[in-house]
């Protein structure tokens, strides 16, 4: 029945140029993403593993001929998926601009099309190039592909294939070695395999060898599996500390001329009675405060009175500026930052947002070309801070702040760790998002960076998700979207000492080491055989 069903699906979409086809074939893409797991209701618990067919229909379409309809129909297939992946960007409603943030979000998903579209042309080449090595071959150069998406001032690298195991604890403890490049590799080999099954069924062939394959990767992951929940099962001994977390749920999206007196009341309220459970840290979210916290003597005094009150540092998100150098296209440079507030101490302590988010905080290459600093996108016009700052808040703590978007970088991230941090602290403003997809997997990203260097982490989101993550990734009290409320819990602290910890983006080297190796080779080949060609043409005489 499958099989008859596959041919007239495939029949109906060749017999006329339905172009629309992958445009819909994308749209399935999201049900594997957050969250629709297990977290969020035992009815989605099997929802991640549909990440083994998200890539199927991708290799369909690029094998199609000719080779301008592969192509045409791969890119629409991609830039479907990364439209209904990144959607909850057009919530974004600052006023004036929509028209622009949707705009922006087209674009956007064109461009992150472009890396799936690559994907699917190499799938082409190799499916045909290498019919005994793609299986190991192409999910190396999608491994590659997607490092790439973490590099230049335009990256966006969000929502890797791998991220949708993060519920999957023993699981995703694979990302302690590999970081999220091997769940992403093994993500793809899945789908490559269900492919295999897929075509052998469709053509009417033995479906042995394949089924085989299937069942050895099935083992495989069944083997990870138990390793990670053997590692999850052991008993942290190191120190722990207490920490509140203040989901403040300021509505940004409706920001008027009394909502930084709303801030600072909500705040107040909530450190105090934060405070009574008697935290070893207070953390608040990104842009808690939106104003220049410590330039403004009033602001600056108010949050110092809090901690010299309660006793207990403070952690919390404002804006921050900076006088201008000399010769300088500004009369002051305007940073995102965190603020570490300490019990009777006058001077609170900046971390300057290093990371920014192009076109919302910057436009980029403007450091490279002066011109652009011009340019009006509506953008924050945030400048670049330079210091990875560590909080030593006491005896115990050594915090690494991270600030929204940084926390999507795996390799940015565990440098920051170093110099014997052993606190992540995460603090975020989605509440731009609204109740739509993104907030939940900029959450999923943010556990995976704690599986990859087993340190806890402690997240702030203004209006949610929030959480404490510990060192194997396990989440204790995720909040609700919207919600003001207080999260309180304590975390083991431990320096990074994961083998990813360790050694980074290893596997990143490994898969480009196969990936230049076989182009090498067949380079090499195809070089002998041009040779060889032009060698056996008949001589002509020039009598």
């Amino acid at each position: 029945m499958l099989q008859i069903i596959l041919r007239r699906c495939n029949a109906f979409y060749k017999e006329k140029n339905r172009w629309w086809v992958p445009l819909i074939a994308g749209f399935p893409f999201i049900t594997a993403l957050p969250p629709f797991n297990h977290e969020l209701h035992w009815g989605f618990t099997l929802f991640p593993f549909l990440n083994f067919f998200a890539v199927i229909p991708l290799l369909f379409f690029a094998l199609q001929q000719p080779r301008r309809r592969a192509m045409l129909h791969t890119y629409l297939f991609a830039y479907s998926t990364a439209l209904v992946q990144n959607f909850w960007l057009v919530f974004v409603k600052i006023e004036g601009l929509w028209a622009l943030i949707i705009f922006a979000m087209v674009i956007m998903a064109a461009v992150v099309a472009v890396f799936f579209f690559t994907a699917g042309m190499a799938f082409r080449w190799c499916y045909r190039s290498l019919p005994r090595l793609y299986l190991l071959f192409f999910p190396a150069c999608w491994v590659v592909i997607d490092y790439f998406r973490t590099l230049g001032e335009m990256s966006f690298p969000w929502g890797f294939l791998g991220y949708n195991f993060t519920p999957f604890l023993p699981l995703s403890q694979l990302a302690s070695i590999t970081g999220i490049w091997g769940l992403n590799f093994m993500v793809v080999a899945g789908n490559l395999l269900v492919w295999e099954i897929g075509v052998a069924w469709y053509r009417g062939n033995d479906c042995r060898r394949d089924a085989i394959r299937g069942a050895a990767f099935i083992m495989l992951m069944g083997v990870i599996a138990i390793w990670g929940w053997m590692r999850i099962s052991k008993t942290l001994k190191q120190p722990t500390v207490k920490i509140a977390l203040l989901q403040t749920a300021i509505d940004q999206l409706n920001w008027g001329q009394h909502s930084l007196d709303t801030s600072f009341m909500v705040t107040d309220s909530m450190v105090y009675s934060a405070a009574k459970g008697k935290p070893d840290l207070i953390v608040g979210p990104e842009s808690a405060l939106l104003c220049y916290l410590s330039r403004h003597f009033t602001y600056r005094k108010r949050v110092c009175r809090w901690a010299d009150s309660t006793g207990v540092p403070i952690l919390l998100g404002a804006l921050h500026w900076d006088p201008a150098p000399e010769n300088s296209a500004y009369d002051y440079l305007v940073y995102n930052t965190a603020f570490l507030i300490r019990p009777h101490e006058r001077e609170i302590i900046p971390y300057r947002k290093i990371i920014l988010v192009p076109f919302s905080e910057n436009v980029p290459f403007e450091g490279v070309f002066p011109i652009l600093s011009r340019v009006n996108l509506g953008e924050a016009d945030f400048k670049r801070g330079k210091e990875a700052t560590v909080y030593v808040i006491n005896d115990s703590i050594r915090a690494a702040p991270v600030i929204c978007y940084e926390m999507i970088y795996p390799a940015y991230v565990r440098r920051r760790l170093r110099r014997g941090v052993n606190l992540i602290v995460h603090i975020t403003n989605d509440g731009w998002f609204g109740r739509t997809t993104g907030p939940h997997q900029h959450a999923m990203m943010a556990r995976m960076r704690a599986i990859e260097n087993g340190v806890a982490m402690a997240r702030c989101a203004i209006t949610g998700v929030s959480m404490l993550v510990d060192p194997m990734g396990r989440a204790f009290g995720a909040t609700k979207l919207g919600e003001r409320t207080i999260l309180e819990g304590r975390l083991p602290l431990r320096k990074a000492a994961t083998f990813y910890a360790r050694y980074g983006d290893w596997f990143v080297v490994l898969c480009w080491v196969m990936v230049v190796g076989v182009l090498g080779t067949a380079a090499v080949r195809w070089g002998r055989g041009k040779r060889r060609g032009r060698s056996q043409e008949p001589v002509v005489s020039s009598e």
